[in-house]
């Protein structure tokens, strides 16, 4: 799978070896960066070198189109990270949001307004806990890529969806999802097709 890693520059000399562990990790488990840019990051901050925010700026909106899925390192805040997150969360992306855990902290990073099922918030205590959290979301997500489509429903359709997400305590799309899984199990033609296509 394609992975886009974002974090926040702002402490970078601080948790590089954090940011380094993530993306070795991805390219261990065999899968490609569309980003590899944390150690022309650290260059940069070492030498004092130019940027041209135009070009990073446009890298990293492609990195985002092209990927299937994000790893960001939340632990330090940064509007940067948040416009990344936000934009990957309207393309559909699910992203892995790892921060590092002190206690009684709130989340340390919230985006007003964006909850989103393609989140997955993980908290973390030690760095050696991230090779077991990456790994787990690779291979959730490795199963099937989850496809975004808009739903139109009448009125009354709507109200159930909102009636049944109260009553079972479950988001409207695992609602949806149910019914979608349990027509699937009894429907023959799809079944006789499903297996034709095997």
């Amino acid at each position: 799978m394609k992975v886009f890693f974002a974090t926040s520059t702002s402490q970078f000399k601080k948790y590089f070896p954090t940011y380094k562990i993530i993306c070795d990790i991805v390219k261990e488990f065999g899968h490609e960066l569309t980003r590899d840019w944390i150690y022309e990051a650290k260059d940069v901050l070492e030498k004092d070198l130019r940027v041209d925010y135009e070009e990073m700026y446009e890298d990293i909106m492609t990195s985002i189109l092209y990927s299937d899925v994000g790893i960001i390192e939340g632990t330090i805040r940064g509007l940067s990270t948040g416009h990344q997150m936000t934009i990957a969360l309207q393309k559909g992306k699910p992203l892995l949001f790892l921060h590092q855990g002190k206690g009684d902290d709130k989340f340390p990073f919230i985006i007003p307004g964006v909850h989103s099922e393609l989140l997955v918030d993980k908290e973390y205590s030690d760095v050696k806990e991230i090779p077991v959290l990456v790994k787990e979301f690779l291979d959730l997500n490795k199963k099937g890529r989850k496809i975004r489509f808009n739903l139109v429903l009448t009125a009354k359709e709507g109200r159930y969806i909102e009636w049944a997400s109260f009553v079972y305590k479950k988001t409207k799309t695992e609602i949806i999802r149910e019914l979608l899984t349990a027509r699937m199990e009894t429907d023959l033609n799809f079944k006789r097709d499903a297996k034709a296509k095997k």
